[in-house]
């Protein structure tokens, strides 16, 4: 087990998710522009295990998918060094050729390894794997922008009607 570069309380500093949706405990490695390590230790009393599933507790592969992202709003934002600034945040923009191999239960230690494919000024496109004791539990290839917060204009809201009546008229 590789110790930790940044401990929890780093990481929630880096991260605008707060309690219950930081899917992220600590940073193991982390090569600038290129890849990132992280773990998720997985425990038995967080909030998703009371419904999914009561019987016998799952992760689900939406909370996994938001632990890569997280990971890689980490990476993109020691990289860039910037971070996001007030009224910005990372979006998820594509998910490709995610598949999920093996459940993820409570008492496991997530380990995430993200490596960027592309990455330009706002944009990113990584590859990720997800292990548990060395087998691979999820991998696949995500798409991040960051983007700021901004609630739709008139324009969009006019954009989008044009869009629906046209879809309507055919």
């Amino acid at each position: 087990m590789a110790a930790a570069l940044m401990r929890f309380e780093e990481v929630r500093a880096v991260l605008k998710q707060r309690f219950p949706m930081i899917m992220v405990d600590s940073v193991t490695s982390l090569e600038l522009g290129k890849s990132i390590q992280t773990t998720k230790n997985v425990t038995g009393n967080e909030i998703q295990f009371l419904g999914h599933f009561p019987e016998h507790a799952v992760m689900p592969g939406t909370l996994i998918v938001e632990a890569i992202g997280q990971s890689a709003s980490i990476l993109f934002s020691k990289t860039t060094g910037t971070g996001t600034r007030p009224g910005e945040f990372l979006v998820l923009g594509s998910i490709n050729n995610m598949r999920f191999l093996a459940p993820v239960v409570p008492g496991d230690r997530m380990e995430i390894e993200l490596r960027v494919l592309k990455f330009i000024e706002d944009l990113a496109l990584v590859e990720a794997t997800a292990t548990v004791d060395h087998r691979v539990v999820a991998t696949g290839k995500l798409g991040f922008a960051r983007r700021s917060w901004q609630p739709a204009s008139t324009n969009d809201s006019n954009a989008l009607k044009n869009v629906t009546s046209s879809r309507e008229a055919t």
